[in-house]
């Protein structure tokens, strides 16, 4: 077990010399180390009034000396204590190491995260500089406790956290603002952006503890006054022709009625080649997606792994998507724009969504990413079953799929109840018939 001990820099035992000629060691009265203003000069270090007075020092579990400076002795005994402690546990920590600073921790976390995607680094970069860095940056890692991390939830809850928003270099007529954060962003940040640091932290050995563990984060409450986005065939229909009115080309309306039949995201859309089509199955291969890199350029890039799948087409949306591919090179874009190249999901969003949606007064508050959600009610309405749509989703399983949509599938237990009671009653009269 490691030693430690407290030493005083300003007082010392002297030396001094006996009657006799013999010289011997004392130590100061209590009454003298009360009155410290009038100790003895013999008694007095060098450093004596210079600095914090008391030294708390230990060998660490590898055998290294090391103190920390404290100004009372109180505070270095309870130091001590707390150090043993976690000595005898197997929990020691090197203090210097707790007073590493958030940042520098949340940065050494950030240049570990070699297997993520571009993109889920840039999230990770956004949510320290908005919001978490500006809260806890220049904090000691080591001094952030549960309590701290409670009320910082309930301002993040509230719309009253500390943040830093950056203007993309761009000019804004009014500053971004912060709002009532929800619940699922809320996780997100705290429990994977914050969290992460201080996981990181925990595994680096420069806390022992993570303050995080047992911090409750609020759940999802739904949505009582309205339920998923949708939208009726005659709408879709009214949306895509819109679109392929308002740019003067087919594709448009093509794209948009995709996004609504098949659901898929509208950059895996939009990245679909000429040779993902599979027409006598009336399918498409998702193998890839849209997305940046850590400095915010677009890139091709592939979908997770269970989200690699073959997407179903309507047979009359198949037509169409054929129709575009007429002369092509199987390598081409599926989706393209005047100049040939891939359409850019932000752009399009811009160029026809919001267009069209203002003109026919349809949509008016979806995004595009809601066309997801129509595609999957509607398929939900049509018969479809929890397999059918997690296959079209691409959800990682069907927990996912239900967790979004269990509401949408109707209730059958009167009609399974029903056939309960149909088949009880053929068995007993069958009963019968045999006993008769």
């Amino acid at each position: 077990m490691a030693k430690a001990w407290i030493t005083d820099r300003w007082i010392k035992d002297a030396t001094v010399t006996m009657p006799d000629g013999t010289t011997t060691r004392i130590s100061p009265s209590a009454a003298q180390i009360k009155s410290l203003k009038t100790l003895p000069d013999h008694f007095r270090t060098a450093k004596f009034g210079k600095g914090s007075r008391w030294v708390a020092g230990w060998y660490d579990p590898d055998g290294v000396q090391k103190q920390r400076l404290f100004a009372r002795r109180s505070d270095a005994e309870a130091f001590i204590a707390a150090l043993e402690d976690d000595i005898r546990s197997d929990r020691y920590v090197d203090p210097s190491a707790r007073d590493r600073t958030f940042s520098a921790a949340a940065e050494a976390w950030l240049a570990s995260k070699n297997r993520i995607k571009d993109s889920t680094w840039r999230r990770y970069r956004r949510e320290l500089d908005n919001y978490v860095l500006p809260q806890w940056g220049t904090r000691s890692v080591g001094s952030i406790t549960r309590p701290q991390i409670d009320e910082w939830v309930a301002q993040l809850r509230a719309g009253t956290a500390l943040h830093v928003f950056d203007k993309n270099q761009h000019i804004k007529v009014k500053a971004r603002t912060p709002v009532k954060m929800k619940p699922a962003y809320l996780r997100h940040v705290v429990g994977a952006t914050f969290g992460g640091a201080l996981r990181y932290a925990v595994g680096e050995q420069w806390i022992g503890r993570n303050p995080l563990a047992k911090v409750e984060l609020p759940r999802d409450e739904g949505d009582i006054e309205s339920d998923l986005p949708g939208l009726s065939y005659p709408d879709i229909e009214d949306l895509a022709d819109g679109a392929s009115d308002l740019t003067a080309r087919d594709s448009d309306g093509a794209l948009l009625r995709l996004l609504a039949y098949s659901g898929p995201r509208i950059g895996e859309a939009t990245a679909l080649k000429v040779k993902d089509l599979d027409p006598a199955k009336n399918r498409a291969r998702v193998h890839r997606t849209w997305t940046t890199d850590r400095d915010g350029r677009r890139k091709l890039g592939p979908v997770k792994t269970w989200e690699k799948r073959w997407l179903p087409i309507p047979a009359f949306l198949m037509a169409e998507l054929v129709a575009l591919t007429t002369g092509r090179d199987a390598e081409d874009f599926l989706f393209t724009t005047v100049r040939g190249a891939a359409v850019d999901g932000t752009n399009w969003y811009n160029r026809v969504w919001l267009k069209v949606r203002a003109s026919l007064g349809l949509a008016v508050t979806m995004s595009v990413h809601d066309l997801r959600h129509v595609a999957a009610t509607n398929a939900i309405a049509a018969g479809g079953d929890v397999k059918l749509v997690q296959q079209m989703l691409g959800h990682k399983d069907a927990t996912e799929t239900l967790n979004t949509y269990s509401h949408l599938w109707p209730d059958r237990v009167a009609e399974v109840i029903a056939m309960v009671e149909q088949r009880r009653a053929e068995a007993l009269e069958k009963a019968h018939h045999l006993a008769a």
